[in-house]
């Protein structure tokens, strides 16, 4: 087991063979068959992201070890204002032993992150130039690949009747800024656990 792009644990075919009980040359028909994704090194040597192995094993209903599962929660930060994504990762370093959190400071980062891997939570600011918050909840909530993920949409600026009942039928909370760490990571823990 290696660690791969973005910091995230990587496995061999060997490796896999080894947790799925198979031969080596199954775990690589399965990566050309597209039933397993993979990403290939220079050297031509195959290279399985945990989540994708996980996602694979609970598919075909494999045991997973639970020495391999992450047991972090995925919290994606996305707001424009990087002072603002610098103090909510700064909060969470209390509870690293629960959550592992990426920042993304423009929407086009932050869906580029969820499409290679699919956070279980996204922190949004609804109020950005270009594309805002209340577009990202759109198309996040409108896809079945992401319709599952728990999105909390943060504002400093009062949201009117139309956007609140939006809101409720495109996120999971709100939190009107300035709010205190606490309250966020309490309705993180509602919405995960």
């Amino acid at each position: 087991m290696t660690t791969g792009e973005f910091g995230e644990k990587t496995f061999t075919t060997f490796e896999v063979a080894r947790l799925c009980g198979v031969f080596h040359t199954t775990v690589i028909n399965w990566v050309n068959k597209g039933k397993l994704k993979a990403r290939v090194t220079p050297g031509g040597h195959r290279r399985i992201p945990l989540s994708e192995l996980v996602v694979f094993m609970k598919k075909y209903e494999m045991p997973i070890p639970s020495n391999i599962e992450d047991s972090h929660k995925q919290v994606l930060i996305l707001d424009d204002e990087p002072m603002m994504t610098r103090l909510l990762e700064k909060g969470f370093i209390k509870h690293k032993d629960r959550y592992a959190v990426q920042v993304a400071n423009n929407p086009v980062d932050a869906l580029v992150i969820i499409g290679k891997k699919l956070p279980h939570l996204l922190v949004v600011d609804l109020m950005m130039p270009v594309m805002d918050g209340f577009q990202v909840c759109q198309i996040l909530k409108s896809n079945p690949a992401t319709k599952a993920m728990k999105i909390i949409a943060i504002s400093g600026k009062k949201l009117s009747a139309s956007q609140h009942d939006f809101l409720t039928k495109n996120c999971d909370k709100f939190l009107q800024k300035p709010f205190d760490m606490n309250d966020l990571v309490g309705s993180i823990d509602k919405l995960l656990n």
